[in-house]
C-alpha cells in the first residue's frame, strides 16, 4: 500500500536522519542541538526531491534502489568532495573518511527510501524515446560540459564580487586555474551522467524532468550538505555563501542541461505533433 506522499517524506526524513547520525557517530562525530536541527532540515529537503524522483520513476525494486544510490552518492557526496579536496577544505584523509560515510549512508538509505515511497514491489515500465545519433549525443554532452564551466565561473565571480570575505578563507587555497577548470570538466560529466539517468527513467514530460533535475542538483548538490554546520571544515559565513551560489547555479544548470540532453518519449512527441498539426486547429467553418 502506498502511503501519502507527505507521510512518506516524514518517515523517510526520520530514517535518513537516523542513518546519518548512527554512521557519523560510528566515525567519531558528536552532535549539538544546532547541528541536529539543521541535519533534520537537510534530510527533509533531500527526501522530498528523492521522493518525487522515486514516485515518478519507471523503475521499481532493486533497479530503482541502484538508481537512487548512484544519483544520491555521485551528486551529494562524490562530486562535492572532489571540489572540497581541490580547494583544500578537506585533506586526503578527511576526504576518504567522509566519502566512506556518504557511501554507507546512501547504500543503506536508498532501498529504504524506495520501500517507504511504495516502489519496492511492481513492474518496471519501458519508456521508448525518440532515436538520437551518436553525433547528436556527442555535441550535446560536449556543450553540456562547457555549460557547466560557464555557470561555475559566472556564479563564482558573482559571489566573490558581492562577498569578498571569501578571499580571507580561500587565501593560499585556490588551485592553479588550469587544474580548477579541468576538474570542473570532469565534474560536469558526472552531472551529465546523472541528468541522463534521471531523465531516461522518469515518467514525466521533458520540461518537468528538467525542473526535477534542476531542483535535485540544487538541493542534493549544494543546499542540503552546505546548510549543515561543520565548523571544522568550513565556517558558517562561507557555507551559507556557497549554499546560495551553488544552489542557484546548479538549479539553472540542471534545468538547461536536461532540456539539452533529454529526449521526448515517442508518446510525448506524438501528442506534441498532434497539437501542432494544422489539421488539428479549430475550423469555424
Amino acid at each position: 500500500m502506498k502511503l501519502n506522499f507527505f507521510v512518506s517524506v516524514a518517515l523517510g526524513t526520520l530514517a535518513l536522519t537516523l542513518i546519518s547520525v548512527v554512521i557519523e557517530m560510528a566515525f567519531g562525530a558528536s552532535f549539538s542541538i544546532d547541528y541536529f536541527s539543521w541535519l533534520l532540515f537537510s534530510c527533509v529537503l533531500v527526501v522530498s526531491i528523492m521522493g518525487l524522483i522515486i514516485r515518478n520513476s519507471s523503475l521499481t525494486g532493486k533497479k530503482l534502489s541502484l538508481l537512487v544510490f548512484l544519483i544520491y552518492f555521485l551528486i551529494g557526496h562524490f562530486n562535492l568532495l572532489i571540489e572540497a579536496y581541490l580547494f583544500e577544505v578537506t585533506d586526503a584523509e578527511d576526504t576518504v573518511l567522509i566519502t566512506l560515510q556518504g557511501l554507507l549512508i546512501t547504500l543503506i538509505a536508498s532501498p529504504l527510501l524506495v520501500y517507504i515511497f511504495g516502489k519496492w514491489i511492481g513492474d518496471d515500465e519501458r519508456l521508448v524515446f525518440k532515436s538520437r545519433t551518436k553525433g547528436g549525443w556527442t555535441w550535446r554532452i560536449a556543450l553540456g560540459d562547457l555549460l557547466y564551466v560557464f555557470f561555475y565561473l559566472l556564479a563564482g565571480m558573482i559571489l566573490y564580487a558581492v562577498y569578498p570575505q571569501l578571499m580571507d578563507f580561500y587565501d593560499q587555497k585556490i588551485p592553479p586555474f588550469s587544474l580548477m577548470i579541468n576538474t570542473q570538466f570532469f565534474r560536469a560529466l558526472v552531472f551529465i551522467a546523472v541528468a541522463i539517468l534521471i531523465s531516461r527513467t522518469t515518467r514525466l514530460p521533458l520540461i518537468q524532468r528538467a525542473l526535477i533535475v534542476g531542483i535535485f542538483f540544487a538541493i542534493v548538490g549544494g543546499l542540503a550538505p552546505l546548510i549543515v554546520p561543520d565548523n571544522e571544515h568550513m565556517p558558517d559565513y562561507i557555507r551559507f555563501g556557497h549554499a546560495f551560489e551553488v544552489g542557484f547555479s546548479n538549479s539553472l544548470y540542471g534545468f538547461f542541461l536536461t532540456l539539452l540532453v533529454g529526449q521526448k518519449t515517442v508518446a510525448e512527441k506524438a501528442k506534441s505533433d498532434v497539437r501542432s498539426s494544422p489539421g488539428n486547429s479549430l475550423n469555424p467553418a
